[in-house]
């Protein structure tokens, strides 16, 4: 992602809510009351929704999306903050629950190489690492195709194709790009699990989808592809020399 927190207490009220809940109303679905009351931290007054990954869970983001609300979405890598990334509202409020200056950018997150083509201008390089590496670990940075709010200063942008099942469906199924920052506050530990997420994240989001413990554990590479030589912006999933080798013997 372009570019944690300690577990609460039981909270007894929002064990009530569990027991009371049908999936989709304000609480979360019985198989995970369990999860939620374990490490939901009492002082938190407004409560998410925590859903497992399902097709009803997938029309609830999909509705709080596009009303300009927060979610929390997996990955291979780790937990993402997502909000419609055409929205610039709603990007105005996700700079201000991660606590993150706005003059730094956050990445996009779309469900296909396809869609990614259409957001940035793909020179042979993120045509060769996207045939590689996408859907997967791996964040390129471009020349944005789009004015978007998240598009940096500079015109570029952070593309993302998230190999996970639920995200994939959630993205192609919204239909526009969604960001695809980690779920933390600015400078905190990225959540490679939902009881990992920051206290402060939860009440300023509308759900979370606990799809357990990420496959990889640490963020994307970044690969900055804008200039002629190109340039690993963060160290991930993915290794430098791996990238170098593949671009290398492409070329």
């Amino acid at each position: 992602m372009y570019e944690s927190g300690q577990a609460g207490r039981s909270n007894p009220k929002y064990v009530q809510l569990c027991s009371e809940d049908t999936g989709l109303s304000r609480g979360v679905a019985n198989s995970v009351c369990a999860f939620a009351a374990s490490w939901l931290p009492l002082h938190v007054t407004f409560m998410p929704r925590i859903l497992k990954p399902s097709a009803a869970s997938v029309e609830a983001c999909i509705e709080a999306l596009a009303n300009g609300k927060a979610i929390v979405y997996p990955t291979e890598t780790v937990y993402g903050l997502g909000v419609d990334a055409t929205n610039r509202k709603a990007v105005a409020a996700l700079f201000r629950i991660k606590k993150r200056d706005p003059s730094k950018p956050t990445s996009i997150a779309v469900a296909s190489v396809a869609e990614a083509r259409k957001m940035a201008y793909f020179n042979k390089s993120a045509r060769i690492l996207a045939k590689k590496f996408l859907p997967g670990p791996l964040t390129l940075v471009l020349k944005a195709r789009k004015k978007m709010p998240v598009v940096a200063s500079d015109g570029t942008i952070g593309v993302r194709v998230p190999d996970n099942s639920f995200t994939k469906v959630l993205l192609s199924k919204f239909g526009k790009p969604i960001t695809a920052t980690s779920a933390n506050v600015a400078g905190a530990k990225s959540a490679s699990r939902p009881s990992q997420i920051d206290d402060e994240l939860l009440e300023m989001v509308e759900i979370i989808i606990n799809d357990s413990k990420t496959r990889y554990g640490i963020g994307s590479t970044v690969i900055d592809l804008t200039n002629s030589e190109p340039k690993i912006l963060r160290e991930g999933s993915i290794k430098p020399q791996y990238i170098e080798r593949v671009l290398k013997v492409a070329i």
